[in-house]
């Protein structure tokens, strides 16, 4: 688990994917934006909003109740509220359940604008937008970081991580050009063997950590072999071949319609679990100390996955099933 953290970029890659290839295939309707914003906010805002509303109206006065203030200053709250956390966790200001929505407060910003781009690109360009954006983001973080910025804004501010949703919607551009796929295929290996090769080196240099130079070209070099594993995906839907084959497993793809859940949840469940098996484990030997670590990994993926599938069918699905009042729709072309 000691890169862990790394699924971060996995997820901005498919992000990133996912949305452009949304944005694309909607780029001639009439209701482009408004069909784009009215279907996101529904499939992001409520179990969000309910998250930040639990953590500040309900656990905030419990918690302060028993001694534990998590906004001392109630400074911290509207930040959480307008999708822009990161700019303070960035800088070690934080509420601990809601640590981890810094990724999002990322995603959801680079969404208010990402829209507009690939409306005013052209398509034909769009692919080598997104790869000078990716190289912008990461050079803009190696300078920051030469010039001593910390770990943790290097790691959590928006203009830093561009990088991996940028490769995202990449993937979306190339996988949608018969020509750009096929350049890719030919030379798929050499990428996974060249990030592959300079991960390892970073690994190896940083012992895992997110630290410099790891959070240089660390972060790219991962998104890069994201994008590749996405593609390689993509490109090989419904064959027989990995990755595509195990990962049409159903008990694998009910993963995927729970994970916003499993994601919004998952770090209260961690902040409980840890100190509970943290505890149990003091003293004891060291293949205990790994049992009890297994254990409780495998029950906050378990405890993860049982909310997802109780916010699925208690809150999600029925806000999703309004998505169909907002279908793009193409523009009707006028008779000659």
């Amino acid at each position: 688990m000691i890169l862990g953290w790394s699924g971060v970029d996995l997820f901005f890659v498919l992000s990133g994917f996912l949305i452009t290839g949304i944005l694309l295939a909607t780029r001639d309707a009439e209701n482009y934006f408004a069909s784009f914003y009215a279907r996101r906010v529904l499939r992001i805002f409520p179990l969000y909003l309910l998250a930040v509303f639990l953590c500040f109206r309900v656990a905030a006065p419990l918690a302060r109740g028993k001694g534990v203030d998590l906004d001392p200053q109630g400074a911290l709250e509207p930040w959480y509220w307008l999708h822009a956390s990161n700019w303070k966790s960035a800088f070690g200001r934080d509420v601990a359940p809601l640590s981890h929505f810094w990724s999002l407060s990322i995603e959801e910003q680079f969404y208010l604008v990402w829209p507009v781009l690939v409306l005013w690109i052209p398509p034909r360009r769009l692919g080598a937008a997104c790869a000078a954006l990716a190289a912008a983001s990461c050079a803009l973080r190696c300078f920051a970081a030469f010039a001593g910025a910390p770990p943790e804004a290097l790691h959590r501010l928006t203009i830093f991580r561009l990088d991996a949703l940028a490769l995202g919607g990449l993937v979306a551009w190339v996988v949608r050009s018969p020509e750009a796929r096929a350049w890719t295929r030919r030379r798929l290996g050499s990428v996974a063997i060249g990030t592959s090769a300079l991960l390892a080196a970073l690994v190896t240099v940083n012992r895992g950590a997110v630290s410099f130079p790891m959070a240089t070209v660390g972060y790219t070099a991962f998104a890069v072999a994201y994008a590749a594993l996405v593609f390689a995906a993509y490109d090989r839907a419904g064959s027989a071949r990995w990755p595509a084959a195990p990962l049409r497993q159903p008990w694998l793809r009910s993963f995927g319609r729970y994970s916003y859940a499993m994601y919004v949840f998952h770090y209260p469940i961690v902040l409980y679990l840890s100190p509970y098996f943290a505890d149990r484990s003091r003293g004891a030997s060291e293949p205990a100390k790994a049992a009890f670590w297994l254990a409780s990994v495998l029950c906050g993926i378990g405890m993860s996955y049982a909310a997802g599938f109780l916010s699925w069918n208690l809150v999600e699905k029925h806000f999703l099933s309004l998505k169909r009042y907002f279908l793009a729709r193409t523009a009707a072309v006028a008779s000659p």
